[in-house]
């Protein structure tokens, strides 16, 4: 389980040194694609990509191969994810297509969110959480 916020610099060849608070919890190997819902990016371990990408087709009753439209989904999701080792500084290396299509500049935050990380610009997420004040009444039943 990912959790926490983490501000980081990615340095000039686009490298982002992980938080050693959440390093573990990855692997040597992770998968990097453009977020489907908001401008940052999903990082998931090789475990977690693969329940993620199988839990999208819940509601159709499971991934089937034989069916074109799976296939089709499967495709596109494939195609966008991007798998990547960890170096021995605990870093991974982001595309300049990648930091283009989630707008990110030098300045980013980690942000933990249960089966995977968010990588967005600061910011773009400064921005988000402000939006989210005053939503303390999700946690508590009225």
């Amino acid at each position: 389980m990912f959790a926490g916020t983490f501000e980081r610099n990615l340095d000039a060849k686009g490298r982002l040194s992980l938080p050693a608070a959440i390093r573990s919890e990855l692997g040597e190997h992770v998968y990097v694609l453009p977020a489907p819902d908001v401008d940052a990016l999903y990082v998931f371990s090789n475990e977690k990509f693969e329940d993620w990408a199988l839990g999208l087709f819940e509601k159709r009753g499971g991934f089937n191969s034989r069916k074109r439209e799976d296939q089709a989904l499967m495709r596109k999701i494939m195609a966008r994810a991007t798998p990547m080792d960890i170096d021995s500084a605990s870093r991974i290396g982001l595309s300049e297509t990648l930091r283009e299509k989630a707008g990110l500049n030098r300045e980013v935050t980690v942000v933990g969110n249960w089966d995977h990380l968010e990588i967005w610009d600061r910011a773009k997420w400064a921005e988000a959480d402000a939006d989210d004040e005053g939503d303390e009444d999700l946690f508590f039943d009225e």
